[in-house]
């Protein structure tokens, strides 16, 4: 065989070689531009999916060609990618290997960034921070607008607010602003935060930015701000945001609203979802919960009864849960009511507690004080009374004065000692069938402490150290509150039906 034809086959063979690992990077960055892409349209579970086949590609390079030009590249692809597909374990060789032996700035500094993301990823925020330090001085401004941007999340992390607004207000990134806005409230900074979402509103719009905002901006200005912030959002983006991303997020702000008490305002925006897509899954839900509202706004059973009716024929929709949900409370409620009087106290509580119906649950109260008179329930029913028609006050508050004026609960109401309010509980209790649990707090009233949410019966006690010598022994401590609770709550009873256990009434 000649010389000629065996350096071709060598040449030919050379160039298959180089072809085959040329066309392995070149599929591995293809995959990681598709996974940038579904960052950018707000697909996290897709862009984790196309960074996991480009993390395959990009070892296979490493693997099969460690001696070529694109071993380094590939090396610190396949580190990027498993760190964004969220595989930070396996992440941690290749990236230690690339800060150990690559040379190249760009190189170092995308390793950096990576590494930096699986640090936050491991909740050490000043690692993370000290990562990227010399890549937020970068001469690439999209490295070191990325940096900027994960210095902002680890001073998030680290609750410095303030540092963390800067770092966000330094990038680039489309998720900078969003999230600059929730730092601005978390800090308290609520009048910046909403002037820079009028600003965000303007540009586009991604749900998965939107929905978490509008929960923060109700937390730390209120529902009735979020609405508006939404308000405007919505008057931004007119047709351009998705049917159902405006759905979604009208519902979530009506459901904010229910729960903030504003029934009017939450049924004006479910039935912006109803005439929005009607035939959606959020179209339906948008229709139960609007009956929610309604029931509400009960002023007497039989409109619980006609409500009951109407959800009937929305059980077999595409809000089967929410609709069953519903209508076993409303059956709850109306089996509740018997003949007996713990039967009827009972089914008042039902009303105000798992349905939220103030109005209804107040005539209930005053409907049993009248029917009957002589029982040792009438004058706490007219205590709760109290709590939920602030417009019966005065009146209330005289039939209290006349007809009970010995009653523990109208001694507690007015401050005074009333040694007998721990029994009447505890047969109230035994009469309702409820086991009630040992009192946590001293049996003598000193004071009346202001209506506070808290299960059923009212926070008369004071904590047994204000009650002065001569007291009997406290009980054991009880365990410390958790944030937002208070330390004088009386015992827990089992919470009614359909309410939440986060979310439970006090009688007064």
């Amino acid at each position: 065989m000649s010389r000629v034809p065996i350096l071709l086959l060598v040449a030919g063979a050379a160039g298959a070689v180089g072809c085959v690992y040329y066309n392995g990077m070149w599929s591995a960055e293809q995959l990681a531009k598709e996974a940038r892409r579904a960052e950018q349209r707000g697909s996290p579970f897709d862009a984790r999916s196309f960074w996991a086949r480009a993390a395959v590609k990009a070892e296979s390079v490493v693997v099969q060609h460690p001696r070529s030009r694109w071993a380094e590249p590939a090396l610190v692809l396949q580190g990027e990618a498993l760190a964004k597909s969220g595989a930070c374990d396996r992440a941690a060789v290749p990236l230690g290997a690339a800060a150990r032996a690559i040379r190249s700035d760009a190189l170092r500094e995308r390793a950096a960034l990576a590494q930096a993301e699986c640090t936050l990823a491991g909740n050490a925020p000043a690692t993370a921070a000290h990562q990227v330090a010399d890549v937020t001085q970068s001469r690439d401004a999209g490295r070191r607008s990325e940096a900027a941007f994960l210095t902002g999340r680890a001073a998030e992390l680290a609750a410095d607010y303030a540092s963390a607004a800067e770092w966000y207000g330094r990038s680039a990134s489309s998720a900078a602003a969003p999230a600059r806005a929730r730092v601005l409230l978390a800090a308290g900074r609520a009048p910046e935060a909403l002037s820079l979402l009028d600003t965000v509103a303007r540009r586009r719009v991604r749900e998965t930015d939107w929905g978490p905002l509008l929960e923060d901006v109700a937390r730390s200005a209120g529902p009735d701000t979020a609405s508006r912030a939404l308000d405007g959002l919505l008057m931004r983006q007119g047709r351009h945001l998705p049917t159902g991303t405006r759905g979604r997020l009208l519902l979530a702000d009506g459901d904010r609203l229910l729960n903030a008490g504003r029934p009017p305002a939450a049924g004006a925006r479910y039935a912006q979802v109803v005439g929005l897509m009607p035939d959606s899954l959020e179209g339906q839900q948008a229709r139960v919960r609007a009956l929610r509202v309604l029931a509400t706004q009960a002023d007497s059973m039989a409109d619980l009864v006609a409500l009951r009716a109407r959800l009937g024929r929305l059980i077999q929709g595409a809000a089967t849960a929410d609709a069953r949900t519903l209508e076993a409370l409303l059956r709850h409620v109306l089996d509740a009511g018997d003949v007996q009087e713990g039967g009827q106290f009972r089914t008042a509580e039902l009303v105000r507690d798992s349905l939220a119906a103030p109005h209804l649950a107040g005539r209930l109260f005053v409907g049993f004080a009248r029917t009957h008179p002589g029982s040792p329930f009438a004058p706490k029913a007219l205590v709760a009374a109290l709590a939920v028609l602030p417009d019966a006050h005065d009146s209330l508050v005289a039939a209290l004065d006349a007809r009970y004026p010995a009653s523990p609960y109208t001694l507690a109401l007015r401050g005074a000692d009333s040694p007998a309010f721990a029994a009447a509980e505890d047969f109230l209790a035994q009469s309702l069938g409820v086991e009630r649990e040992a009192l946590q707090e001293a049996s003598f009233v000193r004071r009346v402490a202001p209506p506070v949410p808290g299960p059923r019966g009212p926070t008369l006690d004071p904590p047994f150290e204000a009650a002065g010598a001569g007291q009997p022994a406290s009980p054991p401590a009880r365990a410390r509150p958790r944030p937002g609770q208070r330390d004088d709550e009386p015992a827990r009873r089992p919470r009614p039906v359909g309410r939440p256990a986060s979310s439970p009434r006090d009688s007064l």
